[in-house]
């Protein structure tokens, strides 16, 4: 398996990958309440976060067969366009706004390199690829530390295997599911 930068042609492939990735997730299925408006909101708001990712000078990297994807974000540099939420219901726009408020207040200071979002397709799951996936990022920004926020148990089991260690407790915004931010030196 291969893993590259995503080309800028595969970009609604990307956002695929990750709606179906997270279509599950506890942290999205609080966020994006019912399985059918999930499905509906989930590439509306990874098309803002992709954008997002691009205009802070991130990077995306996708396995060669299009069945996995991670962005990455240099820390501290988050760029979001409220604009690019339209589609999004103000309810859903509420608990995003007071999740992002919350990770940022937990984000590290200092230099790091932020794994946003990793995701692979389903039917690829439990085969490593996104322990690859993960592997190359780490592997290309190793002078610098990584950061992330782990959404689910199973999720932090795997970042703990790739060096991650927990960064401080979890924290969740008011009902919402935890999510647990990890640290890796490089």
């Amino acid at each position: 398996m291969i893993v590259r930068a995503a080309e800028p042609s595969e970009m609604d492939t990307v956002i695929e990958v990750l709606a179906e990735a997270f279509q599950n997730d506890p942290v999205s299925a609080w966020v994006f309440p019912g399985d059918e408006r999930r499905a509906v909101a989930q590439p509306i708001f990874h098309r803002a976060v992709l954008s997002g990712t691009l205009a802070a000078g991130g990077h995306v990297d996708v396995t060669d067969d299009l069945s996995a994807a991670v962005l990455w974000v240099p820390g501290g540099e988050d760029e979001v366009d409220d604009d690019a939420f339209a589609g999004l219901t103000g309810e859903e726009i509420g608990r995003l706004t007071a999740l992002f408020e919350l990770m940022t207040e937990r984000a590290p200071g200092g230099e790091y390199h932020h794994a946003q979002f990793i995701g692979v397709r389903e039917a690829a799951q439990r085969r490593g690829i996104g322990a690859r996936l993960l592997k190359h990022g780490l592997d290309r920004y190793a002078p610098v530390p990584a950061y992330l926020e782990a959404s689910s148990q199973e999720s932090a089991k795997l970042y703990r295997r790739l060096g991650f260690r927990d960064h401080g407790p979890a924290f969740a915004v008011g009902g919402g599911p935890p999510m647990l931010p990890m640290w890796r030196e490089p």
